[in-house]
């Protein structure tokens, strides 16, 4: 498999996760009467997976996911938050699982961009 494939690749995967986590296994707080700033992060993380297209527009796709890890990051850290209490699960599970995966995101998005953008060599 050639690099290309791999960023691709591990772009869809951190964008799975990073739609699925606080839907499951870092999940935020349950919804009562009137939801919580978790809630809305755990919706704003919720992401689309392009597939499949020119180089060029890759790319223009690498960057735009680089800059969706950078806001996933700020999402639930300076945006719109998380609960205030540090014991709850959405502040011990959520907040760090969003971080971690929006850096990935950001780091091997801006990677495939400069593969993407990067001239073949000719053989």
């Amino acid at each position: 498999m050639n690099k290309k494939l791999y960023a691709g690749i591990s772009q869809i995967v951190l964008g799975i996760l990073i739609a699925i986590a606080p839907q499951t296994f870092a999940h935020v707080c349950a919804v009562k009467e009137t939801p919580m700033a978790c809630h809305y992060t755990a919706q704003a993380a919720l992401g689309i997976v392009g597939l499949f297209v020119s180089d060029q527009t890759r790319a223009g796709l690498d960057l735009a996911n680089a800059v969706l890890g950078v806001l996933t990051i700020a999402v639930p850290t300076v945006l719109i938050g998380v609960c205030k209490g540090a014991m709850m699960r959405c502040h011990m599970v959520t907040l760090p699982t969003l971080i971690v995966l929006g850096v990935l995101l950001a780091v091997l998005a801006a990677i495939a961009a400069y593969l993407d953008l990067k001239p073949a060599k000719r053989a």
